[in-house]
């Protein structure tokens, strides 16, 4: 099955060859996943996460996050 209505909200650069790459999949995925530029490979790896918007993870997770970010700002 492939997927039809996919949407790339935003990348963010790990290094020279990876970034992360947020993309939203008919409208109820959100897969945030690592992506390669190599001479060898460009595109997608099989490091990241798929949520499902709607079943109640994707809150879940961006309660994590905060809790990540209060530790951070408590580092710096």
């Amino acid at each position: 099955m492939s997927q039809k209505n996919q949407k790339e909200v935003g990348r963010l650069k790990i290094s020279d060859s990876q970034s992360l790459v947020a993309t939203m999949i008919d409208s109820e995925k959100l897969d945030l996943r690592i992506w390669i530029d190599t001479e060898e490979y460009k595109g997608p790896t099989k490091r990241g996460l798929r949520f499902y918007l709607f079943d109640g993870i994707w809150d879940e997770f961006r309660k994590l996050v905060e809790k990540v970010n209060g530790e951070y700002e408590k580092l710096s």
